[in-house]
């Protein structure tokens, strides 16, 4: 009966439990894609910047709630608004997320 998505057993109730591997998982794609990005762009690294913000906010939203909160609800009122045209308007959020992984030792 473990097999099943929706199933009890003890060794799925314990990996639910790791966080960290956790939002590993679930942010694998977007370090797979900035490594990628960096392979393909040695030279220019500001091509990337979107693709990293991407995996911070992935990890942050998991172990830094407050500072993705913050951040999410800066794009949110930007986008509301009609204010946002590409310009770093969130840089101070974007920050405090990559500092917050620092402290947790988690900075991709």
């Amino acid at each position: 009966m473990g097999w099943f998505w929706w199933g009890s057993s003890a060794s799925d109730s314990s990996k639910s439990d790791s966080k960290p591997d956790c939002h590993d998982r679930r942010c694998k794609s977007r370090r797979t894609a900035v490594s990628v990005c960096r392979k393909a762009n040695p030279t220019e690294p500001g091509v990337c910047k979107n693709l990293e913000i991407a995996v911070v906010q992935c990890l942050a939203e998991g172990l830094c709630k407050e500072e993705a909160a913050e951040h999410k609800r800066c794009y949110t009122s930007l986008y509301k608004t009609g204010l946002y045209k590409g310009v770093g308007h969130c840089i101070l959020y974007e920050d405090a997320m990559k500092n917050c992984l620092k402290k947790l030792k988690r900075f991709p």
